[in-house]
């Protein structure tokens, strides 16, 4: 015992320490978070937007769209039935292409035909998207500033909500980042691959194409006394190429689904009767529909989407809604979000004194899920410091660098044509469009930040620290699912 104690008696002993001043505490508590601020990678950030993602899937859950069952947020009363139809064999939901509603379908098919199932394979293309457009912006940007700029896309509220249910736009935006991705990278005809398939997710992929186009001729533009800069030949039949394989890819798929499930116009499959949103209390009627002209070619595919988009004009009803309006998804004194599922509780609480005497009574509601259609604005209104940096930048410097390039022919490309479709030929337009710009907003804020303290590391890190909180506080408010409302 007595060699025991000795040789507990020379372990080391913790020294007296002298006092700490609050200075030398806050600096020591500072690098302490640095320490782990700088550990912190994209693995981190994609294993929380999973495990985010996956518990807001759950509420609500069912297994229909309909009845007592029923777990269809917003326009998924519309792609579940579609992709239900893919697996049956029946055309429906020709408006758009095919290709968005097959994975829904493989997700039912892997996983039951319920709100997991159908839902799943979204959540992994969001997550993955959010990893792609790190890539992407670290073709630009430090593995900070990449990093940063991933966690907006990330936290962004309308890019999250669109990926975490069976919806349309989440597939279209991570084609278009793969294929910018891969195109920067020299894979053009991979590249082209990536593009073909954006638009058969949804025809906006035509968007992204539009945004490599801009890009292209302002590179052409702005490196034209350059060596090697000529439009020689081999270059040109290498766009042409890169155009042919994104026709293919496009049409191709088309004609096979053309001639295996014999489309006509009017194929409304199992969402015949479906009222629009948020109703959804009429059953779907399968298999009722309605013949129309045969579409039998990819052409005919085409000018089914545009006949369908064209026909949604704005009516005296969606006048009054001023996010039914392009312009007004950047203005913040006309925030108007859309109510895709809400459930409301309401209760009373009633103060007593020790003697039964009712002091008050106050009657709360809660809404324990609300998954409400609003963007992070703290990403949003970025555009009115981006927009006019870019504009005033080749004004003054005679010249873009790639990044501003990018970033400039994005948001052109995604918002412009929002903007001439409900001001010149005033059809109606959803703030969930705005979704495709949040790409180029979240490359453009550490654009921003760069360029206004360029040489100060430090204070680009507060900066981006403070914005990047402020998106994920308004992430935050807006989570569509409130556990402490329950």
């Amino acid at each position: 015992m007595v060699g025991i104690r000795s040789a507990a008696d020379k372990r080391p002993r913790l020294a007296e320490a002298d006092e700490v001043s609050p200075l030398d505490s806050f600096v020591n508590f500072w690098n302490f978070l640095k320490s782990k601020y700088q550990s912190i990678g994209i693995s981190h950030l994609l294993i929380i937007l999973t495990a985010l993602h996956l518990f807001a899937i759950s509420f609500p859950s069912g297994d229909s769209c309909v009845g007592s069952n029923a777990g269809c947020v917003f326009d998924e009363a519309y792609y579940v039935p579609a992709a239900n139809d893919l697996i049956a064999g029946v055309a429906a939901n020709v408006e758009h292409p095919f290709l968005g509603k097959l994975y829904g379908a493989i997700g039912i098919l892997l996983f039951g035909n319920d709100s997991f199932g159908w839902r799943i394979i979204y959540v992994i293309i969001g997550v993955a998207t959010v990893w792609i457009f790190y890539e992407l912006a670290h073709l630009f940007l430090s593995k900070e500033k990449s990093l940063f700029a991933a966690s907006l896309l990330g936290f962004e509220t309308l890019f999250f909500i669109h990926t975490s249910l069976i919806l349309l736009e989440g597939p279209p935006i991570f084609f278009g980042l793969l294929g910018f991705l891969l195109y920067f990278r020299k894979y053009y005809i991979w590249s082209a691959v990536s593009f073909g398939l954006s638009i058969l997710s949804k025809e906006w992929g035509i968007y992204f194409v539009g945004a490599l186009i801009f890009y292209q001729l302002y590179h052409l533009y702005s490196t034209r006394n350059e060596p090697n800069s000529a439009l020689t030949k081999p270059r040109l039949i290498r766009y042409a190429l890169f155009i042919i394989v994104i026709l293919l890819v496009v049409g191709i798929p088309l004609q096979l689904y053309d001639s295996i499930y014999h489309p006509n116009t009017n194929d409304i499959g199992c969402n015949a009767n479906a009222p629009s949103p948020p109703a959804y209390s009429q059953p779907p009627s399968c298999g009722t529909n309605v013949q129309g002209t045969p579409i039998t070619n990819p052409i005919q595919n085409i000018e089914q989407w545009v006949t369908y988009q064209s026909a949604l004009k704005i009516s005296p009803t969606d006048a009054l809604d001023p996010w039914h309006f392009a312009w007004n998804w950047i203005n913040p004194f006309t925030v108007q979000p859309d109510n895709y599922f809400v459930t409301s509780i309401t209760y009373t609480v009633t103060t007593r004194l020790s003697n039964g005497t009712v002091v008050s009574t106050v009657t709360k509601v809660t809404h324990p899920i609300d998954w409400v259609g609003i963007g992070n604005l703290v990403i949003w209104y970025s555009i009115w410091a981006i927009v006019p940096y870019l504009i005033l930048k080749p004004i003054i410097t005679k010249k873009l660098n790639q990044l501003e390039a990018f970033v400039g022919t994005w948001i052109f490309a995604t918002y412009a044509p929002s903007l001439y479709i409900s001001a010149i030929v005033h059809r109606v337009v959803y703030a969930f469009y705005f979704i495709n710009v949040d790409p180029g907003l979240c490359l453009g804020i550490p654009m921003l930040i760069t360029f206004i303290t360029p040489d100060d590391i430090k204070l680009q890190r507060i900066l981006m620290l403070i914005w990047l909180g402020a998106a994920i506080l308004f992430f935050v408010l807006f989570f569509p699912v409130h556990p402490l409302d329950f």
